[in-house]
């Protein structure tokens, strides 16, 4: 398995396993904490893109800070580093050009992972 064909779109983002784990393999826990993400993420990338809008340099290093556990329970851990970088450049108040490049990889990463998850979500009922 290579990283970075994650870059390239022919690998999945999530990795399961962890939340597996951490839930003993109970399909019905791993299916609650998906509906959370997939509830939850959307709202925090709106969030996010409306602070990166606007160069809210508090609200988008707070938020970024908060992903990086939601993603982190999903496995997404090609954001980690990602959501890294924009906790660090908002910190700075600097940047925002590079933030919005950061908060461009996020969104798209974002999207394949709740495509990935909707579809994943089907064999835990």
């Amino acid at each position: 398995m290579k990283t970075d064909e994650t870059e390239s779109g022919t690998e999945n983002v999530c990795s399961l396993s962890y939340l597996s784990e951490i839930m003993g393999g109970k399909k019905n826990l791993i299916k609650e904490i998906m509906d959370v993400f997939l509830k939850q993420i959307p709202e925090e990338l709106q969030c996010i893109n409306d602070s990166v809008a606007k160069a809210d340099y508090p609200i988008v290093k707070s938020l970024a800070h908060t992903m990086k556990s939601s993603v982190s329970i999903m496995g997404i851990s090609i954001l980690g580093p990602i959501l890294q970088e924009m906790v660090d450049l908002a910190k700075e108040a600097e940047n925002i050009e590079k933030i919005k490049g950061l908060n461009l990889k996020l969104n798209q990463i974002c999207m394949r992972a709740i495509s990935e998850i909707e579809t994943a979500k089907h064999s835990y009922v």
